[in-house]
């Protein structure tokens, strides 16, 4: 198995920025640099997130390790075994400085881990705000599916349709792709942000990315038939 098969990205400025700062207090981080002799691993002494200035500053040991300023590093952080690449830095004697990451690797913990859809199909669901008595039972919304999980859905909405998941959210899912579901499942809208990859960024029009938690689990029939 591909060890990177346990890892997934993130572009979440404000999980990155948690990884980093739960990483600050940790020993073993470690960043490296791979040349013709091979790689050099230089332990990390410390390092603080520089919010003025939007940095990482990181310190190390000049004496016993030397850094070649024209080709990139790696660091690995000992948080989750958090990995991600720094193309531009500044080194300054025993420090390093360069701009916060905006792509992280990261283990997935999760039991059930996330399915990234790719860039060139579209995989839609469709959420309603309730099922029956209220007067916008027949108000569904189809919405762009990025990723999921058996108890979870990454979603892209238009800055249009941002009222429709924060006024309502609460909402039920009743449909994965074409497969409507015989009994819909609650969700719960557990985040709204702007931290869209910039794979996924529409040309068209502002969008925003969307967490929905699911209260059961997707039917396994409809769950495989969606994914394919």
């Amino acid at each position: 198995m591909n060890i990177l098969e346990n890892y997934r990205s993130t572009y979440d400025n404000r999980e990155i920025v948690r990884i980093l700062q739960r990483s600050s207090v940790l020993e073993g981080n470690v960043f490296w640099q791979t040349h013709g002799l091979g790689r050099t691993v230089t332990p990390i002494q410390h390092f603080e997130i520089d919010f003025v200035n939007r940095e990482v500053v990181v310190t190390f040991n000049p004496r016993r390790y030397n850094v070649a300023r024209e080709i990139p590093l790696y660091v690995k952080l000992e948080y989750r075994t958090t990995v991600f690449k720094v193309n531009a830095f500044r080194d300054d004697s025993q420090t390093l400085s360069f701009s916060l990451p905006r792509e992280l690797k990261t283990l997935e913990l999760r039991s059930f881990p996330r399915m990234q859809f790719p860039t060139n199909r579209d995989y839609t669901v469709a959420l309603k705000p309730s099922l029956t008595g209220a007067r916008d039972s027949g108000n569904e919304l189809e919405v762009r599916a990025i990723d999921v999980s058996r108890y979870g859905l990454g979603l892209l909405i238009s800055e249009h349709n941002r009222p429709f998941l924060k006024n309502n959210r609460i909402l039920w899912l009743t449909k994965l792709g074409e497969h409507r579901l015989q009994y819909p499942i609650l969700g719960e809208v557990v985040y709204i942000n702007s931290d869209v990859e910039p794979r996924r960024e529409s040309k068209r029009a502002k969008e925003l990315k969307v967490g929905l938690k699911l209260s059961g689990v997707l039917p396994p029939d409809v769950f495989n038939a969606f994914i394919v």
